[in-house]
């Protein structure tokens, strides 16, 4: 019973100084629903004082690695990108949020999402590229269509 009872006791400690060890994966199964909850958690925080943060690990290596190399040539500045790419702005009010998919010809493992809305009163449309990688959906790249259209693989290589 003490066995037990320590054991327990390391693996709450362990829980409190490694918050992040214990925490479960983001699992993509629906591109599109994914990128739906994310515009949700953005409008169902807007009046707060803290932002909504998409999960960290929803990146293909590739992407991933580009904003590694970004944030370690930041060196704790603002790095290649000083806006939110989900909402192409620094701030958010967004309104009639729409999500479509779509699938990519000749490739079942790749689907592109399509996000159109309005924020602070111009209207956006942006692509999300997700490509499956060890059977798991994740996102390789963004476009922004409207206005100054960009690419985010591109713009972190600001450098």
């Amino acid at each position: 019973m003490a066995l037990q009872a320590t054991r327990r006791a390391r693996i709450v400690l362990a829980a409190a100084l490694f918050p992040g060890a214990f925490a479960a994966s983001t699992e993509i199964l629906d591109p599109a629903k994914f990128v739906s909850e994310v515009y949700n958690h953005y409008a169902a925080n807007e009046h707060r004082s803290t932002a909504y943060v998409p999960p960290a690990d929803i990146y293909t290596p590739r992407l991933k690695a580009l904003f590694a190399e970004d944030k370690r040539r930041a060196g704790g500045e603002v790095g290649c990108i000083e806006f939110d790419f989900w909402t192409n702005a620094q701030d958010s009010g967004l309104q009639n949020v729409r999500v479509a998919s779509q699938d990519v010809a000749n490739h079942p493992d790749q689907k592109v999402v399509i996000a159109t809305f309005v924020n602070l009163r111009e209207p956006q449309e942006i692509h999300f590229d997700f490509q499956k990688v060890g059977g798991k959906w994740l996102l390789d790249d963004v476009h922004s269509l409207k206005n100054q259209p960009w690419t985010l693989s591109k713009l972190l290589k600001c450098w």
